[in-house]
């Protein structure tokens, strides 16, 4: 279990949510893959030898972080994931300006 650690600062919730989103090699990988090839998170197991259960937890913490959307596809039965370009360029730039000491919100 992975170990809780106090701050006595406060994180910017976009730092925290861009923490989230890029906090693993899977998550990276389904931005990647979600950005290049949208579509159901199975093309998503199958493209990147994932189990489906591990790429549904994570796609649901994109979803959460706003990186990723989920859309109805014409058949109704598989949801098409796709990254929302700006969510994602807002949270590499809020990451990118708060560990160059910069600006926090």
């Amino acid at each position: 279990m992975p170990r809780i650690v106090r701050l006595s600062v406060e994180t910017p919730m976009t730092v925290h949510d861009a923490t989230e989103a890029f906090g693993s090699d899977l998550r990276v990988n389904l931005i990647r893959h979600y950005r290049t090839s949208p579509g159901p998170q199975r093309s998503a197991v199958e493209a990147l030898g994932a189990n489906s259960q591990a790429v549904s937890h994570n796609t649901r913490i994109l979803v959460a972080s706003g990186v990723v959307v989920v859309e109805d596809s014409d058949d109704k039965r598989s949801p098409v994931c796709r990254v929302d370009e700006v969510r994602l360029r807002e949270l590499i730039e809020a990451l990118g300006t708060f560990t160059a000491g910069s600006a926090s919100e």
